[in-house]
């Protein structure tokens, strides 16, 4: 569980700004109440798709929404990309396989297999790491932006 005080006063502006409750906010993202509640109480960092939600209902990226950036400025993608297409695509741009993926971002091989047999996401803290070693946003690497910055 992550928790970060830069997340949680950014949702907590975004909430205010809004002027809707809380309950009406999480159920117009599509995102679990006490998901939701636990980040704005606490700054619990909810799952990736969770984030993705709130960030899509704002119409922000994730590095505003995670307090990385001040500028809210989005550009959402054009064709929005799933994040294992996004995920296949940068492995074949590099020239590189799932297992050096794994090894060179320190998680176990199978989780690549897991994420595409199920349609998972990946935990927040493997997919900073994984668009780490492609040198690409979060929003890029989840499909929701094509810019990689």
């Amino acid at each position: 569980m992550s928790i970060s005080v830069e997340f949680r006063m950014r949702l907590l502006e975004l909430v205010e700004e809004s002027g809707e409750k809380k309950t009406v906010l999480a159920k117009a993202m599509g995102v679990d109440y006490r998901a939701f509640s636990a980040a704005c109480n606490y700054g619990i960092l909810p799952k990736p798709a969770a984030l993705s939600g709130i960030a899509d209902y704002f119409h922000i990226s994730l590095a505003y929404l995670l307090g990385q950036t001040d500028s809210d400025a989005f550009f959402p993608a054009a064709r929005p990309a799933t994040f294992h297409e996004r995920l296949r695509g940068l492995c074949e741009e590099k020239g590189i396989t799932f297992y050096c993926l794994a090894k060179d971002c320190h998680f176990d091989k199978s989780c690549i297999s897991k994420w595409y047999s199920l349609s998972q996401l990946p935990t927040f803290e493997i997919l900073e790491l994984i668009a780490d070693r492609f040198d690409v946003s979060l929003d890029y690497l989840l499909g929701r932006s094509d810019d990689r910055d």
